[in-house]
């Protein structure tokens, strides 16, 4: 089994996510830390994979892979390296696994140190292993493609993982599925109360806004009333003034006419004829 925590976490998890993508199949067999044999009546002739796939094999309870009985070898195998195994894995499990046929051989480092890079893939090619090609980024994250499962091994911020080249996504396992949806409708809550906060703050400020407007009509309606009033006393001042012209008129023609009566009354005293 495995040699630490890391390792172990990591067999289970690349066993894990491959046999949920290809559950229902009837055509498949995962096995995980199975002896595998791979000659009759030699029962030293075994390796035990950490996790290998085989396509055309039924997915039945078997104890042990027994080669000659299932008809073929194991298509894909995958080895989570440690200090203790890595010359073991990429030397003499490497060349019996070319022996066996196995068409892929990967060799995993789940601690760091072991493999550069941390994920190698191996394919089978006219009896010889040749290198998958690697791609491997700046951050450290390594991506090869798998011909046999059609699918990207990438190892990124810490973890192994299946990228679906299709579906432009990982593969889950129905907790992360359950994890995503979670977080899927947080995210879709904290977006709501953003825009609900968003909408408030727009309906605030249109308030704001009508308050204003509505202060400002106030104001000048008030300006307006002042100005009507100042309007209407100076229309009546200058009514009284012109109503004090005109008595003032009056007396003038009033006084005129009595002083014009007294100097003809003057006029006839100093003429008594």
């Amino acid at each position: 089994m495995s040699t630490n925590p890391d390792h172990l976490e990591w067999m289970i998890r690349c066993h894990r996510e491959l046999k949920h993508r290809y559950r229902g199949r009837q055509d498949l067999y995962l096995g995980f830390d199975m002896l595998v044999y791979y000659e009759r009546g030699n029962r030293e002739a075994a390796v035990a994979p950490d996790v290998f796939v085989s396509f055309g094999v039924p997915p039945r309870e078997r104890p042990s892979y027994f080669v000659w009985l299932e008809g073929k070898p194991p298509d894909a195998v995958w080895e989570f390296g440690g200090p203790l195994t890595v010359k073991g894995d990429a030397g003499e499990k490497k060349e019996t696994y070319r022996r066996m046929g196995v068409r892929e051989y990967w060799l995993v480092d789940p601690v760091g140190g072991v493999h550069d890079p941390r994920v190698q893939g191996f394919e089978l090619v006219d009896g010889a292993y040749e290198q998958l090609p690697c791609e491997q980024g700046p951050d450290g994250s390594v991506a090869v493609w798998s011909p046999v499962l059609q699918l990207e091994l990438r190892f990124a911020q810490g973890r192994l993982r299946f990228w679906n080249r299709e579906t432009a996504q990982y593969l889950e396992l129905p907790e992360d599925e359950a994890e995503g949806r979670i977080e899927r409708h947080q995210r879709a809550q904290h977006e709501a109360e953003a825009l609900r906060q968003k909408a408030e703050a727009q309906i605030e400020l249109h308030q704001r806004a009508r308050h204003e407007a509505e202060a400002q009509i106030k104001r000048h309606q008030r300006a307006r009333q002042k100005a009507e009033a100042l309007r209407q006393k100076a229309e009546a001042r200058a009514e009284r003034v012109e109503q004090a012209l005109k008595e003032e008129k009056r007396a003038t023609k009033t006084l005129e006419a009595r002083i014009a009566e007294i100097e003809a009354e003057s006029r006839s005293a100093r003429d008594p004829t």
